[in-house]
Parts: C-alpha cells; structure tokens; sequence
C-alpha cells in the first residue's frame, strides 16, 4: 500500500471515529468526488463498520479491544482506594481508538480496492458494495451472489465454519452450493432467510417498508427473533413488514423478481405501464408513454436478456405503437394505430 492510500485509510479512520478536523473532512470529500471508485471504496468501509458495530451476529468490533491487542505494552493505571477491593482500569485516548479503527480499514481496504476494479476476491470477513451497477460475486464455497445497484453485504469472518452468515441491505440474488451440514443464513433488517441450498432473491432497502423473500428454487425459513415466521418453496414470495413485524406468504409466482439480475422477463397479460415500470427498473432508462389510454393495454411477452433497443421495438411491434428516442427518453405512441 503507497502513502497515499495510507494516508487516505488514516482521514476515513479518524472520520469514523469522529475525531476528523474540518481539514480533513474537506480533504476526504475532495477525494470521493474526484472518482467514483474512491466513493464506492469509502462507503463500503463506513458500511463495514457500522454493520460490524450494530450487529453482534456478524462481526463484532470492539475498539478497545482491537487497540489491545495491537499495544499489548499499553500501561494500566491502578487506582487503590482504602477499605475496597483493588481494580486495574485502563484508559484508551482517542488517539489509540483512531488505531484500532485504522485496522478495521487498512484490513477492508485490498478487498475493497479488488471490489473496485471488479476483481474476484476469496478473503472472508469482507464488505461487499454496489453502487451503479449490478456486482458478481462467488464466495468460497461457490455459492453465487449477483447484487443489485446500491446494494450492500457483508460477510462473515468464520464463514464457511460451522454456517454460511452475511447481512444484507438492499438487494441480492443468492444461488447457493447444497450443504446440509453448514446452514446458510442471510439477515436482512432483524429477518433471517435460512437455507441448505437453493435459490432465491431477497429486496430489503432502507426506505423500504417491506422485506420480501422469492424462491426460484428450492425451500428457505424466513423468520425473526421474536416470530417463527414462514417457510417458503418455490415459486412463493414472502413478504415482512417491518412496522407490523407480521410475515405474509404469496403464493402467485413473481417471474420477473430476478429480472435485475438475469434479465430474463415474462410477461403474461401485463398492462403496457406495468411492462416499462420493470424494464425501466432494470435497464435504468425512461420511457414515456405519450397516449393514457394505451397505459392499459395488456401484452403477452418474453425477453431473454435482450437490450434496451430491441425491447422497445418488439413492445412497440407487437401492439402497432410508434417510438421514438427524445433527449435521453423512449416516447411510445398509438400514432400508427390512429392513422390506420
């Protein structure tokens, strides 16, 4: 690691430790805005820590503790007080919690640099974050993550072990390597997904007030600490409330929940608005619909990982509409129909 990125690590520690002078702070966000990576690389670590914080399930980070076992030296200060038991306390200045959150950093930092240049990486104990794009992962037992934008994961230090833990916020699709004997757990705000081996994508962002669970393949428990919650087969969606903390099942296959990931969509008597509304999701377009009333006519249609263009013009094709491309948006019309 150069000085810089030394350098870099020593301003986000002192940030997370709330110790950064104004300076700095400028500094720091002079650097996340001269790149993206630089953004995406800072975010993950504020992610990393904070889950590491908040969550003892996953990764738990104690700075005092961390900073002891780096200055095994550190004197302790005995105070003896007449008629009591003698106590050894030690004082940690803010300068040694900087310290210890360095290692936090500098420990994320090679991984999070790989994640940045979109290189494959096998270290457990690791954060994951996407931002503007979908982001491939294999972990160590094979088991295949496809994340959705803005997205983030982290993965526990004793994966593998005696279970396969992470933590989600945002979206993700998981195809996970059969294993009876190590569970594979998700936990995603308070929920668990609990599995074996199967498939199956789970949406929980921050300004949501839903967890939702869909099974491609496969069964998973979707459950809470204080609710036993459901169980869940393929073709099911499981839906959490987090205000009502009540877990709900559907039973209507949701063909499209992995669109983002697969780009493989079907649509079977789809409204016109409906059909834009996921493509524009997944393809991060706009497309306007020029005419109200055309909002509502149904299609009966399949893509299989098609690109935008070709979308548009089958859609427009298959129900006699015109299209056209404005200033960065797909106008669709029932022109050609009128004119007929």
């Amino acid at each position: 690691m150069d000085n810089n990125s030394k350098h870099i690590d020593n301003l986000i520690a002192r940030y997370i430790a709330g110790e950064a002078s104004e300076k700095e702070k400028q500094e720091l966000e002079k650097w996340m805005n001269s790149n993206q990576s630089n953004k995406k690389y800072f975010e993950g670590i504020v992610f990393a820590n904070d889950k590491a914080v908040s969550s003892h399930k996953i990764i738990k980070v104690d700075v005092d503790s961390a900073w002891l076992k780096v200055h095994q030296q550190m004197k302790s200060v005995r105070e003896n007080v007449p008629g009591k038991d003698t106590k050894t306390r030690t004082f940690i200045p803010n300068w040694a919690k900087i310290a210890a959150i360095i290692l936090l950093v500098t420990g994320l930092s090679v991984v999070l640099y790989q994640l940045a240049n979109h290189t494959q990486v096998s270290v457990p104990g690791y954060a994951l974050t996407s931002t503007d794009s979908i982001y491939n992962h294999t972990l160590t037992d094979s088991s295949v993550i496809i994340m959705n934008r803005n997205s983030n994961l982290i993965v526990a230090d004793n994966y593998g072990k005696e279970e396969r833990r992470l933590i989600l916020d945002g979206e993700a699709f998981f195809e996970v390597t059969h294993n009876p004997e190590i569970p594979f757990v998700v936990e995603s705000n308070e929920t668990f997904i609990q599995v074996t081996g199967t498939s199956f994508n789970i949406q929980n962002f921050e300004t949501d007030s839903l967890v939702e669970v869909y099974v491609k393949t496969g069964s998973v428990l979707f459950f809470s600490n204080e609710n036993e919650g459901i169980a869940l087969t393929a073709g099911e969606t499981g839906i959490y409330n987090k205000n009502t903390g009540i877990f709900t099942k559907i039973i209507q296959q949701n063909s499209n929940a992995t669109a983002y990931a697969t780009r493989v969509f079907v649509f079977y008597n789809t409204p016109l608005h409906e059909l834009f509304r996921q493509i524009q999701k997944v393809y991060k377009v706009e497309v306007v619909i020029d005419q109200p009333e055309i909002e509502q006519y149904p299609i009966t249609v399949s893509f299989n990982n098609d690109d935008i263009d070709t979308i548009i013009s089958i859609v427009s094709e298959t129900l006699n509409l015109d299209y056209s491309f404005i200033d960065g948006q797909y106008h669709i019309s029932n022109e050609g129909r009128l004119s007929e």
